[in-house]
């Protein structure tokens, strides 16, 4: 009976997950939509010496090796622009931040930083349903002597000896509706230019991703119902109800047969107290000749007539139960049982 019950409710809940999960599918169909975008970034730099007799040039290209007591300033400009596949709105910002970074031997594990805003936050509106790309360009100019002269003072303040590097940092924040789509997308962007301070020459990297093709997701309901699916989840709820309905059925009929079964042999036990031993086995190994009685009352007759003590045991808790005459060849016996277990 356990045992059916529990293949019972095993099979329920896998008619219930499948109609949860084809009633799902078929009143949730999602529709997938792509916006494709292709970006491009550019940084550029120059920079620019102090009168000096070694450069005839006022001005260094990039990619060079710059004499650090040499740098004046050092002119930055960012050119980043992306092109989408759909209508935009919405809008866009952008910053610059500077960072001076002191360590002591790990570039990556700074000692102290002290931070400053070269360009304050700049926001765009974009032009509503009007374009599909926007290009954002603007320039900077560092004091390279200004912030190489915060690592100077403090290592000779500190009678220190610490390296340190300048970390430009372009920020790009986006927050842009496409049309026929609902949702808006927000998204980020940064460049890094990273400036040596402390080294007598020094180049400078630049670190900068923001050349891709790329897309965002986004998934809608559609309007549409798969009745088909409906009606495979509306029959898998019914079997896993019908389940439902024969599991709690077994479970009351049980309930109701260990109760009277055990009200029964309560009242057997307390009735006749003086008549009944409880024991642990019932048998020996001697043949005796049984005799099946049907009921407790029988097995009452019996004991009169031989005066002799009724053995007891519950052979299983709740469900069964055996009494036992046993005279020197006879044995009589009264099994009770809760009804339907053999």
């Amino acid at each position: 009976m356990k045992l059916r019950n529990i293949l019972c409710v095993i099979l329920m809940m896998t008619f219930f997950i499948f109609a949860y999960f084809f009633i799902d599918s078929g009143i949730s169909i999602k529709t997938k939509t792509n916006v494709y975008y292709q970006e491009d970034s550019e940084v550029l730099y120059k920079v620019n010496l102090l009168d000096n007799d070694i450069y005839d040039d006022k001005k260094l290209g990039m990619n060079k090796s710059y004499v650090a007591d040499l740098v004046d300033t050092i002119d930055i400009s960012y050119d980043y622009s992306i092109l989408f596949d759909k209508y935009l709105s919405g809008y866009y910002s952008y910053n610059v931040d500077l960072s001076v970074v002191a360590y002591e031997d790990e570039i990556t594990d700074s000692l102290w930083e002290k931070d400053y805003s070269l360009l304050d936050r700049r926001v765009e509106v974009i032009n509503q349903d009007k374009t599909y790309d926007f290009d954002i360009v603007d320039n900077i100019s560092i004091d390279y002597k200004k912030y190489k002269k915060v690592i100077d003072d403090f290592n000779k303040n500190y009678d220190m000896d610490l390296s340190g590097y300048l970390l430009v940092k372009f920020n790009i924040f986006m927050n842009l509706g496409f049309e026929g789509i609902d949702d808006n997308q927000e998204d980020n962007r940064g460049i890094k230019v990273i400036i040596p301070l402390t080294y007598d020459t020094f180049k400078i990297n630049i670190i900068n991703d923001n050349d891709k093709i790329g897309n965002y997701e986004y998934f809608s309901n559609n309007d549409k119902v798969n009745y088909l699916l409906l009606v495979l989840g509306s029959f898998c709820a019914s079997l896993g109800i019908a389940l439902l309905a024969l599991v709690i059925k077994n479970i009351v009929d049980i309930r109701k047969r260990e109760s009277k079964y055990i009200r029964d042999l309560s009242k057997i036990l307390k009735e006749h107290d003086d008549k009944i031993i409880n024991v642990k086995r019932i048998y020996n190994k001697k043949k005796y000749n049984l005799i099946y009685v049907d009921s407790f009352s029988e097995l009452l007759e019996v004991y009169d007539k031989v005066n002799i003590p009724i053995s007891y045991r519950e052979i299983k808790k709740h469900y069964k139960a055996i009494f036992v005459i046993l005279d020197e060849e006879n044995a009589w016996i009264y099994r009770m049982c809760a009804k339907n277990e053999k």
